[in-house]
């Protein structure tokens, strides 16, 4: 208060308080008018900061992984394959888990994401040997649709490497070790794919082509689901999570009989609102190689030429025999190689490389 402190009756309160406080005045008159004899003090020595506490250091941050790993069915299997020679020019390692005939949860358990375990009737897994093999028992996770199997190199156990022969549940293991496994019988054994893992990578996903296939009328709908549900599934596992990496393929119609619109146009619409599907909740980071192989494009970079059942193919909406290997299904290998350069393409459109 100004006024108050201004008054020559109140300095000396005011300087028994800057006592208190620690404060000192120099040159103020008292109320008879003289200046208080007040030897000044030593200045209190400034507050010293607390010492840092001692902290963890920060984690270091693990470099992303510079690789192109492929999933799914026998698309990407054929796609891998080319992509591994176009790689070798910019020194991209290539990791190609894509398995031919597969379904969407075999993609899913090829990025460790799909729960398997398989139990035995007998106490041990034998050494590797001419016709060798034990039988077995497939068990599936909650919520797995099963799937086969069947001609795939698993590791048992985390440790005994086998290979897979059967087509349902009950398979026959070929056992791949020089020695002998010691194995309780009736105890689930969890299985991986030899070929799996490199999430952290950039994962390149074409799959629930096979499940299109094995739709009919009265279950279409249902496997919509499932397939997205799996697609979904593949992605989350997809490493690091803050920044995933990952280019998902569309589904393409075969030139086959199965794929007749007179006869199963359900299965064009499971395939349509499929890629619709995909192509809304991924956005940019969807390769339509669907409609590659229905543009004009696909002849230019090819250098084929197109005639007209080529042409009228891609108005009907499905593979033109001229693009395909096999008769419809799959792709040349030739074509192949300009999808995986497509392929690549996008992983640096979206700054992947």
């Amino acid at each position: 208060n100004l006024k108050y402190c201004a008054k020559p009756e109140n300095l000396d309160e005011i300087l028994q308080q800057g006592d208190r406080c620690g404060i000192r005045y120099f040159g103020v008159p008292t109320a008879q008018g003289q200046s208080p004899a007040v030897s000044p003090k030593p200045a209190r020595p400034p507050v010293q900061p607390e010492p840092p506490q001692p902290t963890e250091p920060p984690a270091p941050v693990k470099p992303l992984v510079r690789s192109l790993n492929f999933f799914g069915d026998s698309t990407n299997a054929r796609l891998g394959d080319q992509a591994m020679n176009l790689a070798k020019a910019e020194n991209l390692p290539v990791i190609n888990n894509a398995q031919g005939g597969s379904l969407a949860s075999y993609a899913l358990m090829s990025m460790n994401g799909s729960p398997v375990e398989i139990k035995f009737n007998v106490d041990a897994i034998l050494a590797k040997g001419r016709n060798v093999f034990i039988e077995a028992e497939l068990v599936y996770g909650e919520g797995v649709t099963p799937f086969s199997m069947h001609s795939t190199i698993v590791v048992i156990d985390n440790k005994i490497e086998a290979s897979i022969v059967g087509q349902t549940a009950n398979v026959k293991i070929y056992p791949r070790d020089e020695q002998a496994h010691s194995i309780v019988v009736g105890q689930r054994y969890p299985v991986k794919l030899k070929n799996s893992g490199g999430v952290d990578g950039i994962c390149v996903l074409a799959t629930a082509k096979n499940d299109i296939n094995g739709a009919n009328i009265g279950n279409w709908q249902t496997v919509l689901e499932r397939i997205k549900s799996y697609v979904e599934k593949c992605i989350q596992q997809v490493q690091p999570k803050e920044s995933p990496r990952y280019i998902v393929l569309t589904v393409w119609a075969d030139n086959k009989p199965g794929w007749a619109k007179e006869n199963h146009p359900y299965r064009h619409q499971l395939k349509d609102q499929f890629n619709n599907w995909l192509k809304s909740k991924y956005g940019n980071n969807v390769f339509d190689i669907e409609q590659y192989i229905l543009s004009d494009q696909i002849w230019t970079d090819s250098g084929l030429t197109p005639n007209e059942a080529d042409k009228k193919a891609q108005t009907d909406g499905v593979m033109p025999l001229s693009l395909s290997q096999d008769g419809g299904a799959h792709l040349l290998p030739a074509v192949g190689a300009k999808v995986a350069e497509r392929i690549i393409a996008k992983a640096k459109e979206l700054r992947y490389l």
